[in-house]
């Protein structure tokens, strides 16, 4: 099959979607969306001087989740993460000059591109969700993540409709569970986080004391490249 063949139509991925009951990633379905071109350096230039909200958190291995309430915010250009997370002697000063990027990682996380990008509007078609058989969606109605290394969010489980996510620029480490897991996880909310439901488990380091059921659980772990899709 060429490049330019994707290996499902629409219709069938979208049952794929709304029917598997095991975890999956999708490849070479979206090589020719110009989303791809999305890295940071390419966002930052679109984006120039606009602010938006950074969550920090350490880079230490605890038993228990980083949840969003332990985790520090600021607010920066990307230009200015950008340098923090390469290090970069100008960032002794500035939004991030309070967190040593060796103890500190840093995420955008779960911006509405609509509102990102409100002042262009074309941009939103560099994302082609109807190819996944969801017609007119676009990028408009898609978030977007930009983290730096050993960023991560505690497993969880968004509850409205799917997620499709589509991995841009580096690498990301996933660790899916199928449907039936989800008591071995141990599901909690946690405060202000409305549509999601979380696993009490700091599923990379469990603590098998405190619960016991997850080693009845099956991580798939997954590392995904630019232009894969996990489901």
């Amino acid at each position: 099959i060429g490049e330019d063949v994707k290996p499902f139509t629409p219709e069938k991925t979208k049952e794929i979607v709304m029917s598997l009951q095991q975890p999956a990633v999708f490849c070479n379905m979206v090589s020719d969306w110009p989303a791809l071109r999305w890295n940071a350096e390419y966002l930052s230039a679109v984006l120039g001087g606009k602010r938006i909200q950074f969550r920090l958190g350490l880079r230490t291995m605890d038993l228990v989740p980083q949840f969003e309430t332990r985790c520090s915010y600021v607010k920066a250009t990307l230009e200015e993460f950008l340098a923090w997370s390469c290090g970069q002697p100008s960032c002794l000063s500035g939004p991030f000059s309070c967190y040593e990027h060796s103890r500190y990682w840093a995420y955008a996380d779960y911006k509405y591109i609509a509102k990102i990008f409100e002042d262009k509007p074309e941009i939103f078609q560099d994302i082609r969700w109807s190819d996944f058989g969801f017609p007119g969606r676009s990028g408009k109605e898609s978030t977007l993540w930009i983290g730096s290394e050993g960023a991560n969010t505690p497993c969880h489980l968004d509850s409205y409709g799917c997620n499709l996510v589509l991995q841009v620029q580096g690498r990301k480490r996933w660790y899916l569970f199928p449907p039936g897991d989800t008591s071995f996880l141990y599901p909690t909310r946690i405060p202000y986080e409305e549509s999601s439901v979380f696993s009490k488990v700091n599923v990379p380091n469990p603590d098998l004391k405190r619960f016991p059921e997850f080693k009845n659980a099956t991580a798939h772990v997954v590392t995904l490249s630019p232009g894969q899709v996990p489901l």
